[in-house]
């Protein structure tokens, strides 16, 4: 019986490729994508095969049965499917580096079939399926977004999901899980990238969502997660400056000999990696991670030439403003309140929550005059200024009192199950 020339697959499972190797046997060769131009699997030898490169040693694994003479049967399993996985898989002599000639009547198509697509470009948008009607039951829907080298930020502008088994999961280009959305997110910004690839796994039905991606001016970014800032910098390029938030006057980053770049202070050491690409000259892109974001981060991060205490002269086109989102706030003065989201109504699953209390030089004391969540699993911290953690508190803590601080920051997690009232705290001057 003939092998089929083409083998079809849905995203997300895993696919199956099949042919006869024809004689007389080759003793190197890849089997590489035509299209994409990725190879997966290497052969030496006639018949030692491997996977072509790390990429593809947890996904690939060969089945097949091939002699000491290179002919039988080539068949391999490639699993976690995607659309960047579709094409026609042909065998090249040599390495995968070399690029040899084709050998003829070796290899097969696959078509990748599934709701999902693939797109490219600095800016567009795309919907779950028959949004803003409902979608099905017993989805797996992969949307690729590559911009190159463009950086661009992700925004789910509509978003409803029936439960935490319908839900989307947003992945950048080194696999990295960026999150994980169910249930009502509508306006939710993921942090920027240059490539995103967005899974939609449903069990139920519901309205579903849409969203959009475009280049960032401003990037925007959650409280408690981390941030990508990103600029080209100006030509010609400048021997040193430095990275500094304009609102807080706070500085980052500091650069020497055009392109030595370093934290500009002990603060930041573990907390901003540089991951840009500058020359010698002083010109490319300036990119670097801010991480464990706050309110306090919030603002536009420029560039002045010099040291970090320099105060010298800001540089034009050289910079970025940074928004941090999420529930939360951030007061001053020697007293006041703030309660948790939907108080005296149940909080939601999900949450990060920061607030933020600077009373200045002023001792104050912190009371959560009511206090319930879920048990063990739905959280409240509380640190102060140098990060010391002062309380930890879940369940039913009615009353409970902080010692006394000049700057509280209080953090509220819950998970994606359970939920409870909340808490409502106050704080007053000593």
């Amino acid at each position: 019986m003939a092998m089929p020339t083409t083998e079809h697959v849905r995203v997300g499972s895993y696919a199956t490729l099949s042919w006869t190797l024809p004689e007389p046997g080759t003793r190197e060769f890849s089997v590489c994508n035509s299209e994409t131009k990725t190879c997966i699997l290497h052969v030496t030898s006639h018949n030692d095969v491997r996977a072509a490169s790390d990429k593809f040693t947890s996904r690939v694994r060969f089945i097949g049965k091939v002699s000491s003479s290179g002919t039988g049967l080539f068949r391999f399993v490639l699993s976690d499917v995607s659309w960047e996985d579709a094409g026609h898989y042909k065998c090249y002599i040599g390495s995968p580096e070399s690029w040899g000639p084709i050998i003829p009547d070796c290899g097969q198509k696959l078509v990748v079939q599934g709701c999902g697509e693939r797109y490219t470009g600095s800016s567009g948008s795309f919907t779950s399926p028959n949004y803003p009607g409902n979608y099905n039951r017993g989805l797996h829907c992969t949307y690729i977004i590559d911009a190159g080298v463009t950086l661009v930020t992700l925004v789910f502008e509509d978003f409803s999901t029936n439960d935490v088994h319908d839900f989307v999961k947003v992945y950048d280009a080194s696999n990295s899980l960026l999150v994980t959305l169910f249930g009502n997110r509508r306006g939710y910004i993921v942090q920027s990238a240059v490539y995103y690839r967005v899974v939609f796994i449903t069990r139920h039905r519901g309205k579903g969502f849409k969203a959009v991606w475009t280049v960032p001016t401003t990037e925007h970014v959650r409280v408690g997660s981390y941030a990508t800032l990103s600029w080209t910098l100006p030509d010609p390029g400048t021997r040193e400056f430095s990275v500094c938030n304009s609102e807080t006057k706070t500085c980052l980053l500091h650069v020497t000999g055009y392109n030595d770049v370093r934290a500009a202070s002990d603060k930041f050491t573990s907390r901003v990696r540089f991951i840009g690409k500058v020359s010698s000259s002083g010109t490319g892109l300036f990119r670097f991670l801010l991480s464990d974001v706050s309110w306090e981060d919030a603002g536009h991060y420029k560039c002045y030439r010099g040291s970090p205490g320099s105060g010298g002269p800001i540089i034009p086109d050289c910079g970025q403003k940074l928004v941090v989102q999420g529930c939360g706030e951030r007061h001053t003065g020697s007293s006041g309140s703030f309660t948790s989201p939907n108080y005296p109504g149940n909080y939601n699953n999900g949450l990060y929550c920061t607030y933020i209390i600077d009373a200045g030089e002023t001792l104050v004391t912190l009371v959560f005059e009511d206090f319930n969540t879920e048990e063990g699993y739905d959280v409240v911290k509380v640190y102060d200024a140098h990060n010391n953690l002062l309380a930890h508190l879940s369940g039913d803590r009615r009353g409970y009192i902080v010692q006394s601080a000049v700057y509280y920051r209080v953090v509220f997690t819950t998970n994606p199950w359970g939920v409870g009232k909340g808490f409502k705290v106050v704080w007053t001057g000593m």
